[in-house]
């Protein structure tokens, strides 16, 4: 697949989601345990009218167990919102899986107003009949119930917590992991990946000895972008833009800051530049609910922007569209009128489950800027 580099900018987050959950689960805050709580809810801060929305990552790499749903799940919600992500991911020397956070993540929250809350894996179970794996991992409550509690008193933006909470705790909690994950691999007697790599990876996200955001962008975000844009786009790669071409944006916002977001896809259609995030399900007719709320959260930053540059071409016109597939018959563009949606449902003879999403996403694509919804089967 090859990349386009692009260049945009956001005044501000807008976004009507209709997906909405039909219930939330609500914790007091002073009895607020993470490992307990559900994937997403409401924290009660004991004050009439006074709440958090929280969302919790397993992981923080993005593309598993669907953060992005979960935090769909809060956005609509008119309170501040706070995501509880674990800097580092290991789950044994026996797998790929040692994750750490980056950049794109902190970007994506920043521009979205969403609190961070870096937390660390303190203890865990070893996987049974392995020597090499963990399972049941458990978050350190106390601290973010503690980060929890300043959030809620804290008067200035997401972006502005965001920076400081990174700059200054980043490497006291990095620290807490790698620590969190030696007293695991002593005490359950498991190999887990090495420390030295986690430590000499701290190394690179600092300047004059202290965690730096600069460095730890220039360390997260692979070399690849940086170095894309110090080159142009030729005409020949603008010109025959098609689908499997993926968008890497350099976002910017009114205060000046620069930040990095990755498209599954960008084409060209009638003159349109398209950012596409596409969804399959490879068995059944719709992706299921949790893959078509990640990709519309992408969409959100993308159907905000005010204007889109590549190299010297200014101004395009874009729009932003989730394309889901599976076994149907046909195809369905939303928004479009309701016989459209009817007649469709019929032929493919969907469930009510399955109507009342298409209808639910027709109010979604007809309330947001931008938005377009592009419902097809796999060869469509």
């Amino acid at each position: 697949m090859s990349s386009l580099y692009l260049t945009g900018f956001i005044r501000d987050a807008t976004y009507t989601p209709h997906l909405n959950p039909s219930k939330f689960s609500e914790y007091n805050i002073s009895q607020f345990d993470v490992n307990q709580a559900q994937a997403y809810g409401l924290i009660n801060l004991g004050v009439p009218g006074n709440s958090l929305a929280f969302s919790k990552w397993v992981s923080p790499k993005r593309t598993r167990s669907y953060p992005f749903a979960r935090i769909y799940n809060t956005y609509h919600l008119n309170t501040k919102k706070v995501t509880i992500i674990p800097i580092i991911k290991d789950e044994g020397s026996g797998t790929q899986n040692n994750d750490r956070i980056n950049y794109i993540t902190f970007s994506w929250m920043n521009l979205l107003n969403i609190y961070i809350i870096l937390a660390w894996y303190e203890d865990a179970e070893r996987k049974p009949n392995t020597t090499d794996r963990i399972t049941n991992q458990i978050l350190n409550t106390e601290s973010v119930r503690e980060k929890l509690l300043e959030v809620s008193r804290y008067q200035m933006t997401a972006l502005h917590w965001n920076t400081t909470h990174f700059e200054k705790d980043f490497e006291s909690i990095y620290l807490n992991a790698v620590a969190g994950y030696k007293k695991i691999s002593r005490e359950k007697n498991v190999a887990v990946h090495s420390p030295t790599n986690h430590l000499q990876t701290l190394e690179r996200f600092k300047a004059d000895s202290r965690f730096s955001l600069t460095s730890f962008k220039e360390a997260t975000l692979p070399r690849s972008y940086e170095a894309a844009y110090r080159e142009s786009v030729t005409t020949h790669i603008l010109e025959s833009l098609e689908e499997n071409t993926k968008g890497i944006f350099r976002i910017s916002n009114y205060l000046g800051g620069q930040y990095y977001l990755t498209a599954d896809e960008v084409y060209w259609e009638s003159n349109q530049l398209i950012v596409q995030e596409s969804k399959n399900n490879s068995k059944g007719k719709f992706p299921s609910e949790n893959d078509i709320k990640d990709g519309l959260f992408k969409l959100i930053l993308f159907a905000n922007m005010e204007r889109v540059t590549i190299d010297d071409r200014a101004n395009i016109q874009f729009v932003t569209r989730l394309k889901l597939t599976g076994d149907l018959i046909g195809s369905l563009f939303l928004p479009c009128d309701t016989d459209d949606i009817f007649g469709f449902c019929a032929e493919n003879r969907l469930t009510q489950t399955h109507q009342k999403r298409i209808f639910q996403l027709n109010q979604e694509a007809r309330k947001n800027n931008k938005l377009q919804i592009w419902i097809t089967g796999r060869h469509g």
